[in-house]
């Protein structure tokens, strides 16, 4: 499979410093990505060298996305290699939501970093060179990103949502010196034959547009490298920014809108961006930006301008900016008998439960089935022996509970219809008698509307 000289010397000597800067002394756990190609199967040759020289557990990881008919050689081929090589193998297999409106290659990458995000490693290894890099930055230039977009791929990078650190050792090495140490050492690999159709906006760029630019400036990948730096410089600058300004507008959770508002938009843009990325949100395109920006300014105070992108929303209610997630996120479940913990809504909030003698839902409610869902409209609820039902939105108009709020909040309900609503009372016939334990239940929202911690209620 592969020679037995010695590699290349610089290029060991490439990844191995780079791995150094984000290692310590102790055994540390990497995994390479390999999709069968040139880049991935040199990277894991290198790594395989390096771990007789560095502290390291070397694990392959194989994405199979089922694609395409080659992708099974692609599979057979990096079992081979890894077994050639005593590298242990993971082989995900991968379904890609080709309905989602993603276009192939960004259902491809998102199903490829939700394998990513969950491997059991300390550092997950790619294969993107300096090429690739360029090409990047070629791209997101067509594209009219902004800095974040223009600063292309960085070295490395904790993926959102997950311990793992992504990173690329060889963003510094080209594809000719990948391809030079391949030769040398008879590596072999398999061309993916996708990468050749040039109606993919990569593709056409690598195929057609680069080889032009590189015989009129061949130092254009320096050239690249030097540009994208400035912008990265750039861009911290403006982070730096955002961060002091975060620390003037934020309240818990939100920001305070006339703090925001006062920054100007050029600077409020910034803060925004900054602020949703750094929970690993989506942030809006300019023009959407924009359009909530006059809203917000010409807004009166009863109304509630609300910007929804990607599978958020930008609300802003009662002098406080906050970020939700969009309702279609809200997805009722199914409980046979209610656990004494934490139920986690993602991107609404938390019910948690505690004991309590003589209050609550009697604990017969809670163990015959129950489905924790959204409010619908119309719906009553009785929660005095002596009264009438009561709509719920007269209650929520009572309570003063905002707009925005009252579409998320989670009903208890079975099959006879609504048992509890956290914050606002349990029904008659399910609630704990004065002599017998009962479950009480707290509602949190995930994000906080500013009005003193209010975003937290209980029953």
């Amino acid at each position: 499979m592969a020679s037995s000289r010695k590699p290349a010397v610089n290029l060991i000597d490439t990844v191995g410093q780079i791995l150094k800067k984000y290692i310590s002394d102790q055994q540390f756990h990497i995994t390479v990505a390999v999709s069968g190609g040139l880049d991935s199967v040199v990277l894991l040759y290198v790594c395989w060298k390096l771990a007789d020289l560095l502290p390291l557990s070397l694990h392959a990881l194989h994405i199979n996305h089922q694609l395409q008919p080659i992708n099974k050689s692609m599979e057979e081929f990096v079992t081979s290699i890894c077994q050639d090589w005593s590298i242990p193998l993971s082989i995900e297999r991968v379904e890609c939501d080709l309905n989602a409106g993603l276009g192939l290659e960004n259902a491809a990458r998102t199903a490829r970093y939700n394998i990513f995000k969950n491997t059991p490693t300390d550092f997950l290894l790619l294969a993107h060179h300096a090429n690739d890099q360029a090409e990047t930055l070629l791209t997101q230039f067509f594209r009219g990103a902004g800095l974040p977009g223009l600063s292309a791929m960085p070295e490395q990078r904790l993926l959102a949502g997950s311990a793992v650190q992504l990173l690329r050792p060889f963003l510094q090495v080209s594809r000719a010196e990948i391809l030079e140490l391949a030769n040398r050492y008879q590596l072999k690999w398999i061309e993916d034959p996708s990468n050749q159709n040039v109606y993919y906006q990569r593709n056409y760029i690598r195929q057609i547009l680069t080889p032009v630019i590189e015989q009129k400036f061949p130092h254009w990948l320096d050239v690249a490298e030097r540009t994208r730096s400035h912008f990265v410089k750039a861009q911290k600058l403006l982070n730096d920014l955002a961060q002091i300004d975060v620390l003037f507008c934020a309240h818990e959770n939100s920001l305070v809108a006339e703090k925001v508002i006062s920054l100007g938009e050029e600077r409020a843009a910034n803060l925004i961006r900054y602020w949703l990325a750094k929970q690993g949100l989506p942030v809006p395109q300019q023009s959407q930006w924009l359009n909530w920006w006059q809203q917000v300014l010409l807004a009166q105070p009863d109304k509630h301008p609300r910007l929804s992108f990607a599978n958020i929303s930008l609300v802003s209610d009662r002098g406080y900016w906050y970020v939700i997630a969009n309702l279609e996120a809200w997805v009722s479940f199914e409980l046979r008998q209610w656990p004494m913990e934490e139920i986690d809504i993602p991107g609404v909030g938390i019910l948690t439960s505690s004991p309590v003698f003589g209050a609550g839902i009697n604990v017969e409610s809670l163990n015959h089935g129950v489905v924790v869902s959204r409010r619908r409209g119309g719906e009553s609820i009785k929660i005095h022996p002596h009264r009438p039902h009561k709509a719920i939105k007269k209650i929520f108009q009572e309570l003063d509970i905002p707009l925005w709020a009252r579409d998320y909040w989670p009903f208890i309900m079975n099959q006879q219809g609504i048992v509890a609503i956290p914050g606002i009372g349990v029904s008659v016939e399910h609630q704990a008698s004065p002599d017998e334990w009962g479950v009480e239940l707290a509602w949190r929202f995930n994000i906080s509307h500013g009005q003193g911690g209010g975003s937290h209620v209980k029953i």
